[in-house]
């Protein structure tokens, strides 16, 4: 079965067609286009499936990852993009007007839909737990925000993505706390994703600047992607850069943990986002688990929860095409 799948960003929309078979997902006719060159997401797909799409195969369906709202308005789903001046995108106007069943899902439940179609070499495994694959997993994934998703058994595997990103940031030691008066003295609050993000890593950087200049750092903090040029800097054993990347992943850990404690989801925790992949020594460093696992009296439960790290390097897409498979022969209410 062929899909067109795409995860649509403010700036840009990634594109494919997704191909099931005996061996699983793969994607072809990767595109890459500027989201703003189209006036809305129906001209967008059109011109894929004029410039794209193979004259020989026969398309099931669309599935779009959006980044922004979902919702169900008057009995058909919509959606909004939150960086882009397009009309509301509604299921049904869209399949009326391209001719296949279209499904919208928000970027990050895209991910959270992505859990039963990832490979063992999908993921890194940070610690093993005692896994109970009837059980609630949870997926947090830090970018250009903090998402959040939790995430049902399979194999209907309900999503439930949340906000948890813009909760009230819960310092664990005092200079955390001293770190997030600072940044409520410039925001106005701390919430999560103030440090839990590529803005974030400027942050935090930004504030042991202040207590202790380092001239490579400096420079860093005026790229045009500080996040990025901090995090080369940590790769070449930069000292100032890898006290940064400490304090990223060690934020990351502890607030991680503070969000699995409501639900212990049994079936695993689920780091995704654009950052993880990229620092994956850092969150495989000590420091991480001893922050994830540092709530007592409650580290046991915590040490118990299996804990992977998503490297698959497109898991929006791959979301959005078992979304749209399961809307074209959907699971049963028994299953």
């Amino acid at each position: 079965m062929n899909f067109l799948v795409a995860d649509v960003g403010g700036t840009k929309t990634l594109l494919a067609l997704a191909c099931l078979d005996a061996g699983g997902w793969r994607f072809e006719h990767r595109t890459r286009l500027v989201s703003s060159d189209f006036p809305s997401a129906q001209d967008l797909i059109r011109h894929w499936l004029q410039t794209s799409m193979p004259k020989d195969r026969e398309l099931a369906g669309i599935g779009l990852a959006i980044a922004g709202p979902v919702a169900s308005v008057g009995g058909t789903v919509q959606a909004k993009t939150t960086n882009l001046d397009w009309p509301v995108m509604s299921e049904l106007g869209l399949a009326r007007e391209l001719g296949a069943t279209t499904v919208l899902i928000n970027d990050f439940a895209a991910i959270g839909a992505s859990l039963d179609a990832l490979a063992p070499d999908d993921m890194v495994t940070l610690q093993s737990g005692a896994n109970d694959p009837a059980s609630l997993r949870l997926v947090v994934g830090a970018g250009t925000g903090l998402g959040t998703c939790a995430v049902g058994p399979p194999p209907r595997s309900r999503l439930f993505p949340g906000e948890g990103g813009h909760a009230d940031f819960a310092a664990a030691d005092d200079w955390q706390a001293a770190l997030a008066q600072w940044v409520r003295g410039q925001e106005g609050r701390c919430s999560r994703e103030h440090l839990l993000s590529g803005a974030g890593i400027t942050r935090i950087a930004t504030y042991l600047q202040e207590q202790s200049a380092d001239g490579d750092l400096t420079q860093a903090l005026r790229e045009a992607d500080p996040a990025a040029a901090i995090g080369e800097l940590a790769e070449q054993g930069q000292a100032a850069a890898l006290q940064v990347a400490e304090r990223f992943v060690s934020i990351f850990g502890g607030q991680l943990g503070d969000l699995a404690l409501p639900a212990l989801p049994r079936g695993g925790v689920f780091i995704a986002g654009g950052i993880a992949p990229r620092w994956l020594r850092h969150f495989q460093a000590p420091g991480f688990l001893r922050s994830f696992r540092n709530k007592a009296p409650m580290q046991k439960l915590l040490e118990e929860l299996p804990l992977h790290l998503i490297v698959h390097p497109e898991p929006g897409l791959l979301g959005a095409a078992v979304a749209v498979h399961r809307a074209v022969e959907p699971v049963g209410e028994n299953a």
